[in-house]
């Protein structure tokens, strides 16, 4: 039996298709989830942010895992970037405007992710291929 993977749908699907135990495969969506989470925080880090350690995986639970930002409630902006804007507020007792300035996108979870994407669809195959015995 051959095992070799082209992309990550195709890897989803076909995890589903081989002999392994669901826990055999949870593990290997594990490890790879680890490894786009390293990625994620390093490119955090090289933005010069200090959020790294609230960059986070959740356990697979049906081959499936997440990389997420935790705690780190500003991430979403910083990914995405935001329009310029203002809004009326109660600041010190008294409704007053509030403005904020347009922040550009800095896709740091996309290239993090784009940058490690190999390596653990690699980390993924090499399990695969541990468990199945190949």
């Amino acid at each position: 039996m051959k095992v070799a993977f082209d992309g990550l749908q195709e890897i989803l699907q076909r995890l589903g298709n081989l002999p392994i135990e669901e826990d055999d495969e949870n593990r290997a969506v594990n490890k790879a989830a680890n490894i786009v989470k390293k990625a994620v925080q390093e490119e955090v880090t090289a933005n010069g942010w200090s959020f790294e350690n609230e960059i986070k995986t959740k356990r697979a639970k049906d081959g499936e895992a997440k990389v997420h930002s935790g705690k780190a409630y500003q991430a979403h902006i910083l990914e995405g970037g935001r329009s310029a804007g203002s809004k009326y507020a109660l600041k010190n007792g008294k409704r007053q405007k509030v403005t904020w300035g347009p922040i550009a996108p800095n896709p740091f979870f996309t290239r993090g992710f784009e940058k490690s994407k190999a390596e653990a669809m690699k980390t993924m195959e090499d399990e695969v291929k541990k468990v199945l015995g190949l």
